[in-house]
C-alpha cells in the first residue's frame, strides 16, 4: 500500500468516526464576523447628588402623619407616598387585602364576671311543665327556654294573650331558619304564635322576640325527626298581679255591703233596740261580744278573729225542744229573723263540744216586745269657774 492509500483510509476512517467533524468546519465558514469593541477616551462623570436633595425629613414626616407630601416647587424630588391612609377629608370603605381581624380578646375582669353570670343563666334548669293541648311551658325569666324542631315539621311558639309583638325577631341563623308570625284569636285578647322550621337538621342558634311587655330570648335547636310541637310561658309576675286585682275586688266588695246593710236598716231601729241579752259559758273566741234585736230580728255579733275561723252553729230552744232557725252571717254578725228567749251556740260534737248559751232577760210576747230605751248622754255639771268636770 502506497502513502496516499494510506491517507485516504485514514481519513475515511476519521470522517466516520466524528461525523460532525466536516459540518462543524462548514458552520465556521458562515458565522459572522465577531465584533470588535474600541475604548475611547474617558468623559466627565455625573456628580452622585447628597443627601440634603431629597427632603428626607418631610418624607418621614408624611409617613408618620399619613398625609401625602406637597408639591414642590423649586424642582426638589418628591417622594411618592408609601401611606395606606385614606386622603384627608374622605372615609375609604374598601379593607386592605392583608387586613387579618383578631380571632380572640382578652378580657378584663368585669367582662369576665358579665360572661360567667350570662353562663350561670344560660345553664340554669328551667324546667318545662305539662299545659293544655299538648304545650310545654317555660317559666319566663328563670333561665333559657329551648325549642327543639325538626325539618319538615312546624313548631308553634305561643306568646300572652293580648300581647304585642313590636319588631321583627332578630334570629343568628336567618339563612337555615324560617320564622312567621300568626295569631290565634282576635281582637285585643288575640295570642301572638310564631312558626319555626328549620331547613336542615344539627343546627343550635338563638333568637329575640321584642313584644310590648318584654322580650324573649329562646335557643332554637333542629334534630333529624324529634321536636317540640307547642310551646308557650307561664308568667310569675302576672300571677302577683291577678291577686292584688283580686284582693282589691275583695275589699270593693266588703265595702259594698257595709253600705248595703246600713241602708237596711229601717229608719227607726236604734229607737227599738233591745240589748239585755245573758251570754254564759263558751271562750273569749266563741263567745258573743254584742246580742240584740230591733223587734223583729235577731243579731248576733262575733269576735273579729271568728271570721277566720269555724263559726258555732246557732239552734233556737222552744218548750218542745231544739231547732234550727233560718239565720244568715255577714262577717262577724248573726242575722236571725226571728226574736227567742233562749238559744245556744254550739261548736264540735261529742266531750270536744263548745256551747254557749244566750238567754233573753224580758220573754218575747206575741213575737214583739217592749223596746228597752238608751237614755241620752247627760251633760256634765259645771264646776266652779265656768269649768266643765
Amino acid at each position: 500500500m502506497t502513502h496516499k492509500s494510506t491517507v485516504a483510509l485514514f481519513a475515511f476512517s476519521l470522517s466516520l468516526v466524528v461525523p460532525g467533524f466536516a459540518q462543524d468546519k462548514q458552520d465556521k465558514k458562515d458565522d459572522p464576523p465577531p465584533i470588535v469593541i474600541k475604548r475611547g477616551p474617558p468623559t466627565q462623570k455625573d456628580p452622585v447628588p447628597g443627601t440634603d436633595k431629597y427632603p428626607l425629613t418631610e418624607a418621614l414626616r408624611a409617613l408618620e402623619s399619613g398625609d401625602s407630601p406637597q408639591a414642590s416647587t423649586d424642582g426638589t424630588p418628591i417622594l411618592p407616598s408609601i401611606s395606606n391612609a385614606p386622603a384627608p377629608g374622605k372615609a375609604s370603605s374598601e379593607v386592605p387585602r392583608d387586613f387579618q381581624p383578631k380571632r380572640d380578646i382578652v378580657l378584663n375582669p368585669t367582662g369576665l364576671d358579665a360572661l360567667l353570670i350570662s353562663r350561670d343563666w344560660e345553664a340554669s334548669h328551667n324546667t318545662p311543665a305539662i299545659g293544655n293541648d299538648g304545650r310545654v311551658l317555660y317559666t319566663y325569666g328563670v333561665g333559657l327556654p329551648i325549642v327543639v324542631c325538626a325539618p319538615l315539621h312546624v313548631c308553634m311558639v305561643e306568646l300572652e294573650p293580648g300581647e304585642k309583638i313590636i319588631g321583627e325577631p332578630h334570629i343568628g341563623d336567618s339563612v337555615r331558619w324560617e320564622v312567621a308570625p300568626t295569631a290565634s284569636g282576635s281582637g285585643p285578647d288575640s295570642t301572638p304564635i310564631l312558626i319555626i322550621k328549620p331547613r336542615i337538621s344539627g343546627l343550635d342558634t338563638t333568637m329575640v322576640v321584642p313584644t310590648d311587655r318584654r322580650a324573649y330570648y329562646i335557643r332554637l335547636q333542629s334534630k333529624p325527626a324529634e321536636y317540640v310541637a307547642r310551646v308557650a310561658f307561664t308568667y310569675p309576675e302576672d300571677h302577683n298581679r291577678q291577686w292584688q286585682v283580686f284582693l282589691a275586688k275583695q275589699h270593693e266588695q266588703e265595702q259594698q255591703e257595709k253600705t248595703q246593710r246600713v241602708a237596711e236598716l229601717p229608719n227607726n231601729a236604734v229607737e227599738n233596740l233591745y240589748w239585755k241579752y245573758a251570754i254564759k259559758g263558751g271562750s273569749s273566741s266563741t263567745r258573743p261580744v254584742h246580742v240584740l234585736d230591733d223587734g223583729e230580728k235577731t243579731y248576733i255579733q262575733m269576735p273579729e278573729e271568728a271570721i277566720h275561723r269555724e263559726l258555732p252553729v246557732l239552734v233556737v230552744k222552744t218548750p218542745d225542744g231544739s231547732e234550727m232557725v233560718n239565720y244568715r252571717v255577714k262577717d262577724n254578725i248573726y242575722i236571725v229573723d226571728r226574736l227567742f228567749d233562749r238559744a245556744a251556740l254550739l261548736l264540735g260534737v261529742g266531750k270536744h263540744q263548745t256551747k254557749v248559751e244566750i238567754v233573753r232577760e224580758q220573754e218575747v210576747k206575741n213575737g214583739r216586745t217592749e223596746p228597752v230605751r238608751v237614755p241620752p248622754p247627760q251633760p256634765r255639771a259645771s264646776a266652779p269657774g265656768g269649768e266643765q268636770r
